[in-house]
């Protein structure tokens, strides 16, 4: 009896273990096959029952199975260990192949021979310590990076193909977003992608999962149809030509969380199989780790913009403001010496030392502005407004510069133009901008236009001059600080362009320069029409 019932416990134990407890005979049929079994392979006990072992393999293993097991039957060993030999692999009833250890006994009763083998699966822990060793290794790599365009790049390179077939991380900007890397596992699409970072600041419509983590700051997962549902709340034409070219069915959204701030999102997209729990938790991992490393980097981006801001503002002030100081200083000379010498000069003086005064102020206003740029303080206060006035009221303080040189200014204002979202004082102080900088390279009795154009949800201004042009490898750098002060032919400190791209970009639309030697410049940007 005491035998009996040691029987029946070690029988319940075995039919309940979690391992895979399978025994087969000697022509490596299947005799035993218990619950553990059943959930780790897929297969009843009533369906493997009497079939050969090899139906559990791989096709790849299966040809040379049977010799490895009657070898091993004839040998001296009675049995081998879990973790004596190298990880095997078993194949489920669905054909998911996974990683598995296993122990092998042989019990003899007569002339026949018993296999017993106790497998575990091993394909969690196995998924769970290559993911450990990827995100350190990812975390080495991003720790590397130097600047935030590296680590962005670097963080899309590592989710694809890792985490999925496409990945564009984008940059928090206001109420918007910039797509700063984008990364494919096809050339082809990955080369369309990264028009949409070329983009400039995009804002999402309310239903679009990017906005969504704008509220919430919570991961958003489109489990099905994702493309269908992500275009249909798009607006930007390279965001949507992206989406319908990658075609994922799949979409998971992570928010980049640093110092409880949102700082972008990290966008993953699937044409297969969808994120499950493991894979959300994996890319939630991903995601903290992108979000660290970039803000590391954008402080580290801030701090040298700041060293380099101090420099530039230093050559600035040395330089810009040095000839007008001098000339305050000659001409108030010139006006004191008149003055004793009863002389009749002093009006035309006077009038110099005023204009320099106000190149001053301007210099001294400009820099004021890119300052509260670099601190996110400029302060952009949109309303409906009408286009038609706010560019005819932008012109007017310019017509007696435009005179002055005997410059034409057309200004062509498409007709039923929409109300768009503007803070009026800034982009007065963009068209200024622009248009001022046609007046300084256009020659006397040439012509600057400004045109209008409404496309959809955005009306474009353009300001068109022949002048002299902008060449192929200075182009890339107009909206660059400073950039005149590289150059010859200095007139004011190089920031117009800077400032107008800071405003617009405020705004949430774009700005950008067409421009060849002797061709002349179009420079446009867009304001967004309201809703």
């Amino acid at each position: 009896m005491p035998d009996r019932i040691t029987h029946d416990i070690l029988a319940e134990i075995v039919g309940i273990a979690a391992d895979a407890i399978i025994c087969m005979d000697e022509f490596q049929r299947i005799t035993f096959f218990n619950s553990g079994a059943e959930q780790i392979f897929g297969w009843s006990s009533d369906e493997v029952i009497g079939q050969r072992i090899e139906m559990l393999l791989p096709e790849r293993h299966r040809a040379t199975h049977a010799s490895h097991v009657a070898a091993f039957g004839r040998s001296n060993v009675t049995a081998r260990r879990m973790g004596e030999r190298r990880e095997i692999a078993g194949v489920r009833k669905s054909g998911q192949e996974f990683a598995a250890e296993a122990a092998i006994s042989q019990v003899h009763q007569d002339d026949r021979v018993i296999y017993a083998v106790v497998l575990r699966d091993v394909s969690v822990r196995k998924k769970f310590e290559q993911r450990q060793a990827f995100l350190a290794s990812a975390g080495e790599k991003l720790a590397s990076s130097f600047g935030s365009g590296e680590v962005l790049d670097h963080v899309a390179r590592l989710a694809v193909p890792a985490l999925a077939d496409g990945c564009i991380l984008e940059n928090r900007s206001g109420d918007g977003y910039r797509a700063g890397a984008v990364a494919h596992s096809d050339p082809e699409i990955d080369e369309l992608l990264r028009r949409i970072a070329s983009a400039g600041v995009r804002r999402p419509p309310p239903a679009h999962p990017l906005s969504e983590i704008l509220r919430t700051q919570a991961p958003v997962l489109l489990r099905s149809d994702a493309a269908a549902r992500i275009i249909e709340t798009s607006t930007n034409a390279f965001y949507i030509a992206g989406l319908k070219m990658m075609n994922p069915e799949t979409a998971l959204f992570l928010p980049l969380i640093a110092r409880g701030h949102l700082i972008g999102v990290l966008s993953l997209f699937r044409s297969g199989r969808s994120f499950d729990g493991d894979d959300l938790a994996f890319a939630e991992d991903l995601a903290r780790l992108a979000a660290l490393a970039l803000d590391n980097s954008l402080l580290l981006d801030t701090v040298r913009a700041s060293l380099r801001s101090r420099e530039e503002i230093v050559g600035v002030v040395s330089h810009d403001l040095r000839n007008p100081v001098a000339a305050v200083k000659m001409l108030s000379r010139a006006v004191l010496a008149e003055m004793a010498n009863d002389g009749t000069g002093q009006t035309e003086n006077m009038l110099l030392i005023a204009k320099a005064a106000e190149q001053m102020d301007g210099l001294i206003r400009d820099l004021l502005v890119v300052s509260r740029l670099d601190a996110g303080k400029l302060m952009i206060h949109q309303e409906p407004t009408d286009p038609s006035s706010l560019l005819t009221g932008s012109l007017e303080t310019l017509l007696p510069l435009v005179e002055e040189k005997a410059i034409k200014l057309d200004l062509q204002l498409e007709v039923g133009l929409p109300k768009v979202l503007a803070d009026r004082e800034r982009i007065q102080q963009t068209v200024s901008n622009l248009v001022g900088n046609a007046i300084k390279f256009t020659p006397s009795g040439g012509r600057i236009i400004v045109r209008t154009k409404a496309t959809g949800e955005e009306v474009i201004v353009s300001v068109i001059d022949n002048g002299t042009g902008i060449s192929a490898d200075q182009l890339p750098n107009v909206f660059d600080r400073y950039w005149q002060s590289s150059r010859t032919d200095r007139e004011g400190a190089g920031l117009g362009l800077a400032i107008a791209k800071g405003i617009v970009e405020g705004h949430g639309g774009r700005i950008w320069i067409e421009s060849a030697p002797g061709q002349g410049t179009t420079a446009s940007f867009t304001l967004l029409v309201t809703r």
